[in-house]
């Protein structure tokens, strides 16, 4: 298993992963709203002080995705996290969130936010294990209905 800095090369596989993840919850892929991002990750995560990484097996399989990007001066927002269907249940959104998370703590954040929908409980139930919190922000996805925040601790 391994974890690596997303490439141009991964587009399409990563939006394949996107469409079908949405598609099981009724929701549609949307190139101009939400994943909006997905058409230039290099300028939407690495030039915004973030980073999308891939989790990939020994065959180059994709496993699971997630990015995260700086918004605000020293607030971070967790996207994109997506595990394959037939990769759930074997802790690789764990792996993901906790890469994140460590990435978020490297570049200084103080808080880290992310949205979703009450339709993914098994991804709210990993949020609330890191310690998120839900909040009453307004999400900013349409398909979203819950702001979650965590509040970083120095070590």
């Amino acid at each position: 298993m391994n974890i690596r800095a997303y490439h141009k090369n991964d587009k399409e596989n990563i939006i394949q992963l996107v469409k079908g993840g949405l598609a099981e919850f009724g929701f549609e892929y949307s190139q101009e709203t939400s994943e909006s991002d997905l058409a230039n990750v290099e300028s939407e995560y690495f030039g915004n002080n973030g980073t999308f990484v891939i989790l990939e097996n020994d065959n180059r399989e994709l496993l699971a995705v997630g990015a995260i990007k700086e918004v605000e001066k020293r607030t971070f927002k967790i996207r994109k996290m997506y595990v394959a269907k037939n990769q759930r249940g074997k802790g690789f959104g764990k792996v993901i969130l906790d890469y994140l998370l460590q990435t978020a703590k490297e570049k200084g954040a103080k808080k880290v936010v992310l949205e979703t929908s009450t339709l993914m409980t098994s991804a709210i139930g990993l949020y609330k294990k890191f310690g998120f919190k839900k909040t009453y922000e307004r999400p900013s996805s349409p398909r979203c209905d819950f702001t979650f925040t965590k509040t970083m601790k120095d070590d």
